[in-house]
């Protein structure tokens, strides 16, 4: 087993993490309506306590921008639209920006159709897409999100293999309740995102068993080799049934929505792009919106009024665990490993930020 020191861990305010990735990212040439976009999205999904898409990220995207496959300041290029369909070509553009611009402009045939159907192509990293689910449901829509992942090498086995066949194409999808998304459910089809990995090598931690297969297809508590080679693949979550979901998030998100799978994307250095469907629909072209919104939160509270398990204190819907992180977060502030923070602060200093501009901004909680 490789071994790493581990790193230590600091509480840091929501805030002043925002303060800091404005900043690096308002270094990236960002202007500031985007580097505030971005930079929520990041400490939101820290708050929601998915840091394998928080901060950790900036890095990623500065080499990426470096390498010409990212670009700041972009504007989506809206190709086509056929019915309650909407084509958006997001030309590389941040994918926390882009993906909100697409959503906005596919939104608009909801008020004829009571659907709105996005194929979102060629996005820079959209970042945690549960994010999109909360968006739609602020407005008081239903969707339902499937992303593919190219750019780079497949990373998470089909069942029944050693090598990657896909990425770790998330699935998200939400009920709206009094403006918000309630149940929310936003995952991977692998057992975990890859960020989980980066994560865990970062914090020198061991990985739970059934989260990585080693280069001969056994399972392997060592994030190393995958964090810092890829070598190996991601485990697909529930065996066949999560290989089968994201072969088919690939499929609706690459092949339908996109122009490429990952079977026929070009590869290049510190890749990551995303293809997105997404369907959006409006509760009062089935129903009372508040009918529905009833029924769902009624059904909810059944859900949450089962007996727990031995050993468990509560059944828990989607999205619970994250209002859960995000209460307890937002009391005590945001854990950042030593190595994240170190990670970012090299990335600001290589986009020529002088010292003194970070010095005073990171407040420990």
């Amino acid at each position: 087993m490789t071994h790493k020191t581990e790193s230590h861990s600091m509480n840091y305010t929501a805030e002043s993490l925002t303060r800091l990735a404005h900043r690096v990212l308002s270094s990236f040439g960002c202007a500031d309506v985007e580097a505030s976009i971005v930079s929520d999205h990041l400490v939101q999904a820290n708050l929601a306590g998915h840091d394998s898409h928080g901060i950790g990220m900036l890095p990623m995207y500065g080499a990426q921008l470096r390498d010409g496959n990212l670009i700041a300041n972009q504007t989506p290029q809206f190709l086509q639209r056929n019915g309650a369909v909407s084509v958006v070509d997001a030309r590389k553009g941040f994918g926390h920006h882009m993906t909100i611009l697409a959503l906005d402009h596919a939104m608009e045939t909801i008020a004829e159709n009571g659907v709105a159907i996005l194929a979102l192509r060629n996005s820079g990293h959209i970042s945690r897409v549960g994010t999109y689910s909360e968006y739609c449901a602020s407005r008081g829509y239903v969707s339902i999100h499937m992303v593919n992942v190219i750019g780079h090498d497949p990373v998470v086995a089909p069942f029944g293999a050693r090598e990657g066949g896909f990425s770790t194409n998330p699935i998200s999808m939400a009920m709206p309740h009094d403006g918000k998304a309630e149940p929310l459910l936003d995952m991977a089809t692998s057992m975990v995102a890859f960020g989980k990995i980066r994560v865990a090598h970062n914090k020198g931690e061991q990985l739970p068993p059934g989260w990585v297969l080693d280069a001969e297809g056994m399972d392997t508590i060592d994030p190393a080799p995958m964090a810092t080679d890829k070598i190996g693949a991601l485990s697909a979550f529930g065996a066949h049934k999560g290989s089968g979901l994201g072969i088919f998030a690939e499929l609706m998100a690459g092949a339908l929505a996109g122009t490429n799978t990952i079977a026929q994307a070009a590869t290049f250095p510190n890749g990551v792009h995303n293809n997105m469907l997404s369907i959006i629909l409006d509760p009062a072209a089935f129903d009372d919106p508040q009918a529905v919104s009833e029924r769902a939160s009624t059904y909810g509270d059944f859900i949450r009024s089962r007996q727990p398990a031995k050993g468990r204190e509560a059944v828990l819907l989607p999205g619970d665990p994250e209002n859960i992180s995000r209460a307890e977060r937002s009391a005590h502030g945001v854990p950042v490993d030593d190595e994240t923070i170190r990670q970012i602060l090299e990335t600001a200093r290589d986009f020529e930020v002088p010292e003194e501009d970070l010095a005073d901004i990171l407040e420990a909680s």
